[in-house]
C-alpha cells in the first residue's frame, strides 16, 4: 500500500475511472442491482453523474476509492422529498448539497481512504457555498458518518433503489456540534467561518432529534447512566448479551455501540441480507419474519426489550435468514463489525466473553426450537392438526 491521495475527476478518462470501480464493488462484490448497470461493459454510468462533483481516491495508478457529491443549485437531487430538504429553508436549496457513491476496494477499507475521500468533500462543498449535505445510508455505517459530523434527524425512508435506509444530515458550520462529538473534522472545519444560524434552525425544526448525542461520544460511565434510565435496571442485568458482564467491563463495550431509533413498520435488515452487525433491542419491540417457500411470510418470535438478533450472521458472517420488521418504536443498540474488531485487538478477553454469551444465547434458541419441532411431531402423531 502507497501514497493514497484524493483529487476532483478532471476528464473522461478519471470518470470512466470510477464508474468502472462502482460496477466491481456493487455487482461484482456485493451482488447488488443497479438500475443504471452496465454489465456488457462493466460500469455504472449514473444521470446524477452529469451534475455531480466526483472525487476518486488513488493508490499509485490504482483507484481505490470514489466519492460523488452534487450541489442543489447545480439541478434537482434525487428524492428531494423524503429527505425533508425543505424544512432547511433558507437554506435550501442554493446552499445544500448530497452526497453519494461513496465506497472503497475491499483491501483499503481499514485505510484512511475513505475518512480522505470525506475530508475532500467538507472542503469542496464549504469552498463552494455549501452549508448543509445529505447522506443515507445502513445501521452498519451510521457510526461512521457520526464521527464525522452526520446526524440522524427524522425516521428512516424507502428508497426507491436501497429499501429502507436512514438519512442523516451534516450542519457544515456547526463547529459547536463538531467541538460537542470531537470529529475529526474540527481542525478542518475552523478554516471556514462557523455559524449559529442554522445549528437553531435544527433544534427549530427537528426537537426531537436536537439533543440526541451519539453514544461514542460519552464516557463509559454516561453511557451506562442513561441506559440504566431508560430500563431502570442496570444494563448487565436487562441486556442479554451483557450476562456476567462486570459494570466496567458493560460500559466499554456499551460505549463501542451505536443508538439508532425505528418507527414501526421499518425493516431493520432482509432476509439473505449480508450480515452487518448485532442487534438489542433497547426499548420497543421487533418481529422476525421468515419468507417461505411459497412466497409467503410468517412471524416466527417477537423480540422485546434486552432481546438481541443478527447473533448467528454476526458470529458466522453467513447472509440473514429472516427479516426484522419493528412492530413498536424502537431503539436498537447495534454492533458493527469493524467495532468488534477494534475489540478483539484492545481488550481480547472481552470479546471472548461476548462471543461466549452469543454461543449461550444460540444454544437456547437452538433448544428451543428442537423442543418446539417435537411438540409439533407429538401433536401430529396424535392426530392434531
Amino acid at each position: 500500500m502507497g501514497q493514497i491521495r484524493v483529487r476532483l475527476a478532471q476528464n473522461s478518462e478519471d470518470r470512466e475511472k470510477i464508474f468502472q470501480l462502482r460496477y466491481d464493488i456493487y455487482v461484482q462484490e456485493m451482488n447488488r442491482k443497479q438500475s443504471f448497470a452496465d454489465h456488457k461493459k462493466t460500469r455504472i454510468h449514473e444521470p446524477y453523474d452529469d451534475t455531480g462533483h466526483l472525487f476518486l481516491a488513488e493508490d499509485e495508478d490504482q483507484v481505490i476509492g470514489t466519492v460523488r457529491i452534487n450541489f442543489r443549485k447545480d439541478g434537482e437531487l434525487e428524492c428531494e422529498e423524503l429527505y425533508d430538504m425543505d424544512h432547511f429553508r433558507p437554506f435550501y436549496p442554493d446552499q445544500v448539497s448530497m452526497s453519494t457513491k461513496l465506497m472503497v476496494r475491499r483491501e483499503y477499507r481499514s485505510s484512511a481512504a475513505a475518512s480522505m475521500l470525506c475530508m475532500k468533500i467538507y472542503e469542496h462543498a464549504r469552498e463552494n457555498g455549501i452549508l448543509i449535505d445529505f447522506i443515507d445510508t445502513n445501521p452498519h455505517l451510521v457510526r461512521l458518518y457520526s464521527q464525522v459530523g452526520y446526524r440522524l434527524y427524522k425516521k428512516n425512508i424507502d428508497h426507491p433503489d436501497y429499501g429502507n435506509v436512514i438519512p442523516m444530515v451534516f450542519l457544515l458550520d456547526d463547529h459547536e456540534y463538531l467541538k460537542q462529538i470531537h470529529s475529526p473534522f474540527l481542525r478542518l472545519a475552523k478554516r471556514y467561518p462557523a455559524g449559529t444560524e442554522l445549528a437553531q434552525l435544527f433544534k427549530e425544526q427537528f426537537p426531537d432529534y436536537s439533543d440526541i448525542r451519539p453514544l461514542f461520544s460519552m464516557e463509559g460511565e454516561e453511557v451506562w447512566n442513561n441506559i440504566v434510565t431508560d430500563m431502570a435496571l442496570p444494563p448487565n442485568q436487562a441486556l442479554s448479551f451483557l450476562r456476567n458482564f462486570t459494570e466496567a467491563e458493560a460500559s466499554k463495550l456499551l460505549s463501542m455501540l451505536d443508538l439508532i431509533v425505528y418507527e414501526p413498520g421499518a425493516v431493520v435488515f432482509k432476509q439473505n441480507q449480508e450480515s452487518q452487525g448485532l442487534f438489542c433491542v433497547l426499548e420497543g419491540a421487533a418481529a422476525v419474519v421468515v419468507e417461505k417457500d411459497d412466497g409467503s411470510y410468517s412471524t416466527i418470535a417477537v423480540l422485546n426489550q434486552g432481546e438481541i438478533f443478527g447473533e448467528l450472521g454476526f458470529v458466522t458472517k453467513t447472509q440473514r435468514n429472516a427479516t426484522i420488521v419493528i412492530r413498536d418504536k424502537a431503539k436498537l443498540l447495534i454492533l458493527t463489525p469493524n467495532e468488534f474488531q477494534k475489540l478483539e485487538l484492545q481488550s481480547p478477553s472481552l470479546a471472548m466473553k461476548l462471543l461466549t454469551n452469543l454461543f449461550v444465547i444460540l444454544g437456547q434458541r437452538f433448544n428451543e426450537m428442537s423442543r418446539r419441532m417435537l411438540d409439533y411431531r407429538r401433536l401430529y402423531e396424535m392426530g392434531g392438526v
